[in-house]
């Protein structure tokens, strides 16, 4: 009775320096003594829990593996992007998603488990919005982008995603006909159906604050150093108002 009370708890001792015994004799070390035979045994009571960690472990994995994720980042681009990413500028490239691809990051000396890698599952998907006319903000580079498929998202898709009013939509088209023929304007600068819509993703059918608190501003922001401004905002006004 003894000496299974000794047994067990050399096997606890050997347990919590688990990550440092890769085979029996590295249990020597852990006691600071000669190898004994029994170290033997305790490398493989260790080698059988380890199977049953790896098991519990793998086994909701695998079931994580078969759902998708996505990782949305809203206007991307006023971000910084090397820091937004990090290691994750090589691993998102579609040539090395999943463990082909995985790499150590600059933290990997914190732990000792080597095979405690850094990688992008296949099944997570990362979306990122942005405004490529906002001068304020940087661009996307070459590399960063063909890492993303681009899909443009114009006003009008967003007026029949979000199921406008017949009246509203007939507004804003007719504000964006305008934009299109205005000089130093194109289609970039259209007006998409999130101005009528309020916190709550209802719709706001009044016309006139919608025109003063969120349309005019804008306007006003985009003809700003254009020659005959006046005319041409009041040519705009009078598409969406009238």
């Amino acid at each position: 009775m003894e000496r299974q009370l000794v047994f067990k708890k050399d096997v606890i001792e050997v347990l919590k320096k688990a990550d440092d015994v890769k085979k029996p004799t590295d249990i020597q070390r852990v006691f600071n003594t000669r190898f004994k035979y029994q170290y033997t045994f305790i490398f493989l009571i260790l080698e059988q829990l380890r199977d049953k960690l790896k098991q519990k472990v793998e086994e909701p994995r695998i079931e994580i593996m078969k759902k998708d994720f996505i990782f949305v980042i809203d206007e991307i681009n006023r971000g910084e992007i090397s820091k937004i990413f990090g290691e994750l500028f090589f691993s998102i490239d579609p040539g090395y998603r999943g463990k082909k691809g995985a790499v150590k990051t600059q933290y990997s000396n914190l732990h000792n488990n080597e095979y405690e890698v850094f990688y992008v599952p296949e099944n997570v998907y990362i979306i990122g919005s942005m405004n490529d006319i906002d001068r304020s903000v940087e661009s996307f580079d070459f590399a960063m982008r063909r890492r993303f498929t681009w899909i443009e998202v114009t006003a009008e898709q967003s007026a029949e995603n979000m199921n406008l009013p017949l009246d509203i939509k007939e507004r804003m088209m007719k504000l964006n006909n305008q934009i299109s023929n205005t000089d130093g304007l194109n289609s970039s600068y259209h007006i998409g159906a999130a101005y009528f819509l309020d916190s709550d993703g209802k719709v706001r059918e009044d016309i006139e604050n919608i025109w003063k608190l969120r349309i005019e501003p804008l306007l006003k922001e985009y003809l700003r150093g254009v020659p005959d401004i006046i005319e041409k905002f009041l040519l705009l006004k009078n598409a969406f108002l009238a």
